[in-house]
């Protein structure tokens, strides 16, 4: 048993599935399913039992998987006194990212931070807002950049900005005279006058999607949906160019493109910044580059993927 294999199991337990697991952890699909199975004959017992399409953690599934979340968090917390007792000189940054403005995140900031801290490693995962949650919850990451308004009392969020949640429309919409001017407030949207359109939304099994089931439910409708993707930038290009109606992040509105942005009722907000296990003491090297993120978000914000 090694540290990376425990991450593993961990990573099986969150996904519920070896082939989204065998995805996140870098690491073959066949590879990973012979490790699993590999394991379970040496313990004699199964790990694993199989619900519909998940991969549910049995009573000793569950034992080796807490055990496996404390022996990592032993060593994540030595190695996080070791860096930060030898003033940042070598260690590791152990990093979530989304897939879209996380990885725009980087680009910008990485560079700055090698720059300070040349030998020190980064650990990353790039995953959806709840993925990320779930890993800094199961210590396989320390921090990670995303958004959402987080609810799990084991996290803590540092906020950037906030930006709301929107409905929006192509140009030449039939509604889009209800619209309010460039400008000025958003105006609500009764979700109902959209029952006939085709939507393009963000992928299930994420926190915004979630948000956009629960506004379509207390409207009464079953969106007529066209496309699922996991990019906002996708999403938003498709809006733009009169496939179909979505709800996103306003940060993704360009208001050359005269795509009509409406309000949810109520009304959504998306808070993005840093979210870490609460009472996790933050290191000097963190604190570094979360002030990086931060300015990063002030220059950028609102937000345009490049």
């Amino acid at each position: 048993m090694n540290i990376r294999q425990l991450s593993y199991i961990i990573g099986i337990a969150e996904a519920q599935s070896i082939s989204r697991a065998a995805e996140r952890l870098f690491i073959s699909r066949p590879a990973l399913n012979h490790y699993l199975i590999d394991l379970e004959a040496e313990l004699g017992v199964p790990l694993f039992k199989r619900i519909g399409k998940k991969m549910v953690p049995t009573h000793a599934g569950t034992v080796y998987i807490d055990a496996a979340k404390k022996m990592l968090e032993i060593k994540k917390k030595a190695y996080r006194q070791i860096a930060d007792a030898s003033d940042g000189a070598e260690g590791s940054l152990s990093l979530g990212v989304t897939r879209e403005i996380g990885i725009e995140l980087l680009k910008d900031v990485f560079p700055i931070f090698n720059a300070k801290y040349p030998n020190f490693h980064l650990d990353l995962l790039e995953g959806s807002a709840r993925e990320l949650e779930l890993a800094v919850e199961g210590g396989r990451i320390d921090l990670a950049v995303t958004g959402g308004n987080l609810a799990r009392k084991d996290l803590q969020h540092i906020p950037f900005i906030k930006c709301e949640v929107i409905i929006a429309l192509p140009p030449g919409h039939r509604l889009g005279h209800l619209a309010s001017p460039p400008g000025t407030p958003f105006r609500i949207l009764d979700l109902k006058l959209l029952a006939q359109d085709k939507f393009i939304l963000i992928s299930r099994d994420t926190n915004i999607r979630d948000l956009c089931d629960k506004h379509f439910a207390k409207a009464g409708i079953l969106p007529h949906i066209l496309m699922e993707c996991s990019l906002f930038s996708l999403a938003y290009s498709m809006v733009r160019r009169g496939v179909g109606v979505s709800i996103l992040l306003e940060h993704y509105v360009d208001a050359k493109d005269k795509v009509h942005c409406f309000s949810l009722r109520p009304r959504e907000f998306w808070n993005q910044g840093v979210i870490l296990r609460r009472g996790t003491k933050i290191t000097r090297v963190e604190e570094y580059f979360i002030e990086l993120a931060r300015e990063f978000f002030a220059r950028n914000s609102p937000f345009r993927i490049k």
